[in-house]
């Protein structure tokens, strides 16, 4: 039973997002589109693309840090946490937009594969502050919270 219930999960979550994201205004519809943006940069690896939104000001602190980092820390470890990672899903719980300030908050349902080539999903909380400069969109704060094992 548990191992059907994992293979419907993502189509569950699916669902719901879909439905969580039909609620969206215009303003904060585009401020989620950079959340699924950046979820597919880290797909792709893509670290001239990641690197770009980042706001050269950020400051934000991952769950698996003992203090807050800057930029430079997402400069020089792109995707060292995101390593084994093979698929996730996105699950809006807020987008809120004041005045070219976006505040996204949801929940990351991760597939990682490490190298002794076992499966787990991990669910974590995350949030990013974006600002909007320029007619552009960047990250200037963020935070995470760890998950739990849905093995």
């Amino acid at each position: 039973m548990p191992k059907f219930l994992i293979s419907i999960l993502p189509i569950l979550m699916g669902m719901l997002c879909f439905a969580q994201e039909s609620k969206l205004s215009p303003e904060q519809g585009q401020a989620w589109s950079m959340e699924k943006k950046y979820w597919q940069l880290v797909e792709a690896r893509d670290r001239e693309g990641y690197i770009a939104l980042w706001d050269e000001e950020f400051v934000g602190w991952p769950y698996d840090s003992p203090a807050p980092v800057r930029k430079d820390v997402i400069r020089s470890d792109t995707f060292g946490k995101f390593e084994g990672l093979t698929k996730f899903q996105l699950e809006p719980k807020a987008v809120q937009v004041f005045h070219g300030v976006a505040v996204a908050y949801y929940v990351v349902t991760a597939t990682y594969t490490p190298k002794d080539g076992s499966n787990e999903v991990v669910a974590f909380r995350c949030m990013h502050t974006w600002r909007k400069t320029n007619g552009v969109w960047l990250i200037v704060g963020g935070m995470s919270a760890p998950g739990r094992s849905l093995k």
